[in-house]
Formats: C-alpha cells, sequence, structure tokens
C-alpha cells in the first residue's frame, strides 16, 4: 500500500484494504471488526451482546463502548502497523470538499480519479463498492458514519455497524 500526498491533512491509501491493486475491491469488514466474514448481520456482528435487531440500541447492547475506532479495533493499523489507520468522518469531509472527483473507467472498473490541489490522485472504486466506513460513529450507537457513493451524489452518511463495507487507509504526515 501506498500512501498518496493530495495536499490535504492526511495521506491516503492509493488501494482498498486487502486489494491487489487500486482497482481490485479488497475486503469488507464491519465497523471496528479485524476480519472480514462470509455474513453480515447483528446477531454474528463482534461488539452486539443483546438479542433483537431492532433495538432499542442502547450502549449496553455492545461489548463495549467505542466513540471512534482506535488501534486497537483498526483493521487497516492490525493489516499495516502505525501511522495507518481508518479515515475519521472529517477527513472524508476534507476528501469530499478539497479535491476534485471524476469519473472515470480504469482497468476496466468504474469509480473516481480523485485529485488533490497538488495533482497528485488516487482512484476510488465505485463499481461493487458504495460505501466506505469511516472510525467515526454516530451519536446512537447503531451506527457509524460512512463515504456514501452514489454517481450522483458523494456525501457523509451513515449505516448499521454490523454492515460489511470497504476501508481505505489514511496515515499522517512524519
Amino acid at each position: 500500500m501506498l500512501a498518496i500526498d493530495l495536499g490535504l491533512s492526511v495521506k491516503w491509501a492509493d488501494r482498498n484494504l486487502g486489494a491487489y491493486s487500486p482497482t481490485d475491491t479488497g475486503g469488507l469488514y464491519a465497523w471496528a471488526e479485524l476480519t472480514p466474514k462470509n455474513k453480515y448481520t447483528w446477531e454474528n456482528y463482534k461488539h452486539w451482546v443483546s438479542s433483537g435487531k431492532f433495538g432499542p440500541f442502547l450502549e449496553k447492547h455492545f461489548s463495549k463502548e467505542i466513540h471512534s475506532i482506535d488501534s486497537s479495533d483498526d483493521a487497516i493499523t492490525r493489516k499495516y502497523g502505525k501511522p495507518w489507520r481508518i479515515p475519521t468522518a472529517t477527513e472524508f469531509q476534507e476528501l469530499i470538499s478539497k479535491c476534485r472527483w471524476v469519473k472515470t473507467t480504469e482497468n476496466g472498473k468504474a469509480g473516481f480519479r480523485i485529485y488533490g490541489n497538488n495533482e497528485n490522485s488516487i482512484f476510488l472504486l465505485t463499481e461493487g463498492v458504495e460505501h466506505y466506513w469511516s472510525a467515526t460513529r454516530m451519536q446512537k450507537p447503531q451506527h457509524a458514519k460512512v463515504l456514501d457513493i452514489h454517481y450522483s451524489k458523494i456525501q457523509l452518511f451513515y449505516r448499521a455497524r454490523y454492515y460489511g463495507f470497504n476501508l481505505r487507509g489514511v496515515c499522517d504526515y512524519e
């Protein structure tokens, strides 16, 4: 994995976690879980301790209170070590608002080439990928923020923490 300087507050990985190239999908992960799995449900979510997938959702229904993923629950840090980590919602917002997003196809895969002000860029796959987890949880404990990508709209949104989505790493400048 390469760290690409887009002129933002962090460097961005050139590919998704588990991907062999920038146009490979990589693995799917539930929020704050370290390994991919075949099925994603509340019942097999690592941090879920109560039955009943329709709530109410309170802190006591989770094995630990996590408001932002730290290195112990960060699949990117576990795979590549520090300083690699999952980006915060604020860092995704910076990617959305301070970069130029160009729809493109690379190696036969649809996505966006995202250019920083310094003209360095990364490819963000959208074919078969609509969400990327952030490290930031919503106020209600069952949801975390995601980068939500549709060709008509790119935004921060939220999803239930048990869903399996892609991860794209960031690292701080040294």
